[in-house]
């Protein structure tokens, strides 16, 4: 399935810092979320990395944190309801186990999922422990543990 239509509305972030390209698992009752990335758009640090004999251009640590939060958001407005629009906002908190076992290349397609651990509201806050997985041909490349907290805010209606 394509990316919602409305998410560019009620996203924290513009398309271009989304890096994921299509959403495949949208599944609120499992709090699941899986998308593909075309890895041959992921911009302006793929494009300036230099190569080396035997360390080929790589899918960069900082893209991989960055598509955490557009699956966070993707998670939060779809399978919990906190829409921006509505004022909720979020934000990373903790990154935990974050480890790369292997290298992501340029090239193959991947795909990112998140799962929920754990979600409890405490005082109108909602706190999510998600577990993150990247693969690549099979292959793990990226995974992490990381909290985000979801307050609301006085604001009502569209970002831009």
């Amino acid at each position: 399935m394509p990316i919602p239509d409305s998410f560019v509305h009620e996203c924290l972030y513009a398309p271009e810092a989304w890096f994921i390209h299509d959403v495949l698992t949208l599944d609120p009752e499992g709090d699941r979320v899986v998308a593909w990335i075309d890895t041959t758009r992921l911009g302006p640090l793929v494009d300036a990395q230099r190569t080396w004999p035997g360390h080929d251009k790589h899918f960069p640590g900082a893209v991989a944190i960055q598509v955490t939060g557009t699956l966070g958001q993707l998670h939060a407005i779809y399978c919990m309801g906190l829409r921006a629009s509505e004022g909720w906002i979020g934000f990373g908190t903790h990154v935990k186990k974050a480890r790369f076992p292997s290298m992501g290349r340029i090239g193959p397609p991947a795909t990112a999922a998140l799962s929920v651990v754990r979600k409890r509201q405490l005082r109108g806050t909602w706190f999510v422990d998600y577990a993150f997985r990247y693969e690549q041909e099979g292959r793990l490349f990226y995974e992490s543990e990381q909290t985000a907290a979801w307050g609301r805010t006085d604001h009502r209606g569209p970002l831009d």
